[in-house]
């Protein structure tokens, strides 16, 4: 799909007014954290091919791929420590010609030991379909459905030779490929919304081995890597295991998987306790949390919250760490020497690691990066960002007269350093269920596990209350540790807090979120966008996302759930509004490249013919914030996550969804026509008026009655 690259400006609604401030404006200040210590560093990918090295380097710089990710994802057609030797043998200046048939010569096709995977427990009757009546909306969700089987992938290590090697991580069971042009293997984030819509579809076997793949790596690594690639590592996405786990559970009520899985989510949240968080102490300001107003005072606030990307180093004690990351060596090596035309306002000069910092924030998206001294933050996520110097941010478009290369090196700083939103919402998520699962096992009690995860949970949405939430716009920002202040840059992640935590707000708190969504979905129609920047970048506006769509339906529904709101509820629920609309695009897009439903839907008219239809994973809404549709499948982006949240969609609202309307879009739906009466049955006659009085000829129950003609009355008894 082809996403807007104009960069220009999104001007903000009214959601985004009161979050969305001028830096000389008086603004909130939230306390002032003190770190205390540092985390711990960790040990960046070390694979003699895959990752940061000379044979990497060689391969990748001499112009063989255009393409950064093919070459890592290509497995060797030799032994690993042949394969080494013949790359010794290659002349220190080595033509490109002599490269590429090294690469021809040692490795196969990149891909080659993923093949395509047959679903044991495929069925044609998807629970989720259970009480959807309408035919379109029938056809469209199972539509949905049977591209699960387009997707299903497994390693075959038995197409590799003996001491060969891949990038590929070993996988015990059939994984869901994410549906990119590039996906080969499982991603962390994307499976959160494949596990949901696998669920859907009842394929439990299926999401059990899928998440069975997630655990086998916490044994290895002690976390979830970002993707099943060697390279990924050394960088995690979004915590969201301990989710997944729960939404099983809740489905199959297989308490197996818990009892496997609870071992292994403490150890991943071990990870994030040690390489991904920091000490901090502060003051607390009077806040309102509960109804219950804590006053200033001496007390200081001593606790662990979690920031963004990795402190990477490669070995033990260095002080250096590579700058371009493997899967996107090219771009990142490009980026790091772009030189700007205002140096005034960047600064060129890497950090080591920031690169893969970045991407791993990458992986959260729409972090609000803040500048270490001002706190003024720039665009929401940039694909190969770097540190930059004060900006102060205006009430205009800041970024309208910057090239595209600027835009790329203007980027992100302290990704370290900022306290997200949306990170913290999900751990508090985490806690809360593996208490939860500690209780589960010992038949629902307290147990000493339980009470400190809960404990956890409480302390890290107390620190989030009193750094990130901004009383005067009702509304969660992410902190800037150095600075002491909260980003001033609206994003829709903020949100995520009322999804984890609305019950614990006050009510005047949630209802400001609610409203926030609501305002939101009045002014974007067609999707929620991450920010009102257009940076001509994926996570900014006019892009939307899919799984932004559906934290943003939890979110509202969280809120919509508690006692205050259900009582004074008079504008309708916002969560099915939005649940509607992020339906409605998916459906629209896989409408209008290609998809049909026999007897029911015909296809678009302009449709490409070499598609069946296609829910694209990011796209475009237009000027009016409704959906830009395109008629372009050959890129869809990672749709299997829209996939995942249709179908929850179709489950959780199916008394409520109806038929999209697609914007400028003219659906051909098939009417059939209304069947004519049996040739054998002769029409009805005209009836007679009905009677105003009884008479003898006719007879009633009532004088006014029956329209048809009765028998004549008789003189022993009857019927009438």
């Amino acid at each position: 799909m082809k996403l807007q690259t104009v960069v220009g400006w999104a001007v903000a609604g009214t959601a985004a007014t009161a979050a969305t401030m001028a830096p000389n404006a008086d603004v909130y200040l939230p306390p002032k954290v003190t770190v205390v210590g540092q985390r711990e560093q960790q040990l960046l990918c070390d694979h003699p091919i895959y990752c940061n090295g000379p044979l990497l380097n060689k391969i990748m710089l001499s112009g063989v791929f255009d393409k950064d990710k093919s070459f890592v994802d290509m497995p060797t057609r030799k032994p690993l420590k042949d394969v080494l030797a013949a790359f010794s043998s290659l002349p220190s200046n080595a033509t490109k010609s002599q490269v590429a048939s090294f690469v021809d010569e040692n490795f196969y096709p990149a891909g080659y030991d993923v093949v395509e995977a047959e679903l044991d427990d495929w069925t044609e009757t998807p629970p989720f379909l259970n009480g959807v009546t309408d035919p379109v909306l029938r056809g469209y969700g199972m539509s949905v459905h049977n591209q699960w089987k387009k997707l299903a992938r497994k390693h075959d290590p038995s197409r590799l030779c003996d001491g060969c090697v891949s990038s590929l991580l070993a996988t015990n069971h059939t994984f869901i490929a994410s549906g990119g042009a590039k996906s080969r293997e499982f991603t962390y984030w994307d499976t959160y919304y494949i596990n949901l819509g696998l669920l859907q579809s009842g394929l439990y076997k299926t999401a059990r081995g899928v998440l069975g793949n997630l655990l086998d790596t916490i044994k290895l690594y002690g976390f979830v890597p970002t993707g099943g690639r060697v390279y990924f590592t050394d960088r995690s996405g979004l915590p969201l295991l301990a989710l997944m786990i729960k939404d099983y559970y809740e489905a199959t009520l297989d308490l197996s998987l818990v009892k496997e899985a609870l071992p292994l989510l403490v150890k991943e949240h071990e990870f994030w306790d040690t390489y991904r968080s920091v000490n901090i102490t502060y003051t607390p300001n009077s806040s309102l949390l509960n109804n219950r107003k804590r006053q200033n005072g001496p007390a200081v606030v001593t606790s662990k919250i979690t920031t963004p990307g990795p402190d990477l180093f490669l070995t033990a004690g260095s002080t250096d760490a590579a700058v371009a990351r493997p899967e996107q060596y090219l771009a990142d090596t490009a980026t790091s020497k772009i030189e700007p035309a205002a140096p005034d306002l960047f600064d060129t000069a890497l950090k080591p690691g920031d690169f893969y910092a970045v991407t791993e924030a990458g992986t959260m998206p729409s972090v609000q990066y803040a500048n270490s001294t001002t706190a003024e933050v720039g665009p929401s996520l940039f694909t190969t960002a770097l540190r930059r110097r004060s900006l102060d941010i205006p009430t205009t478009n800041p970024f309208s007269s910057f090239t595209r290369d600027q835009l790329l090196v203007l980027g992100s700083v302290g990704v370290n350093d900022t306290i997200a939103v949306n990170i913290n919402s999900i751990l508090y998520q985490s806690e809360i269920a593996i208490a939860g699962f500690y209780e589960l096992l010992h038949n629902n009690t307290h147990t000493k596990e339980s009470l400190y995860f809960r404990d956890r949970a409480r302390n890290r949405q107390k620190v989030m209350v009193d750094l990130t939430y901004n009383p005067q716009t009702g509304l969660f920002a992410d902190y800037h540790i150095h600075s002491g202040r909260q980003s001033n840059v609206w994003t829709i992640n903020s949100h995520w807090s009322y999804w984890a935590f609305s019950d614990q707000l006050a009510p005047e708190s949630a209802q400001q979120g609610l409203d926030s969504l609501r305002q939101l979905h009045a002014k974007f129609p067609g999707g929620l966008p991450n920010t009102y920047y257009n940076t001509s970048l994926l996570w900014d506006w006019p892009n939307v996302q899919t799984p932004m769509q559906h934290m943003a339906i939890r979110s509202a529904s969280s809120i919509e759930r508690l006692p205050q709101y259900r009582k004074r509820n008079g504008n309708g629920s916002v969560s099915a509004s939005i649940a509607q609309s992020t339906l409605g695009s998916a459906f629209c897009n896989w409408y209008t490249t290609g998809g049909s439903i026999s007897d029911v839907l015909n296809p678009y008219d302009n449709a490409p013919s070499n598609s069946s239809g296609v829910s694209f994973g990011s796209y475009a809404i237009g000027a009016d914030g409704n959906i830009d549709t395109t008629t372009d499948a050959s890129d869809p982006g990672n749709y299997a996550w829209t996939n995942g949240v249709v179908l929850w969609i179709f489950e959780q609202y199916k008394t409520q969804i109806q038929i999209p309307k697609c914007p400028n879009i003219k659906l051909n739906i098939v009417h059939h026509p209304t069947p004519t009466p049996s040739p054998t049955q002769p029409p009805p006659t005209s009836l007679p008026p009905t009677p105003t009085k009884c008479t003898p000829k006719y007879k009633c129950k009532h004088c006014k009655c029956r329209l048809r003609r009765r028998r004549p009355l008789k003189r022993s008894n009857s019927a009438y």
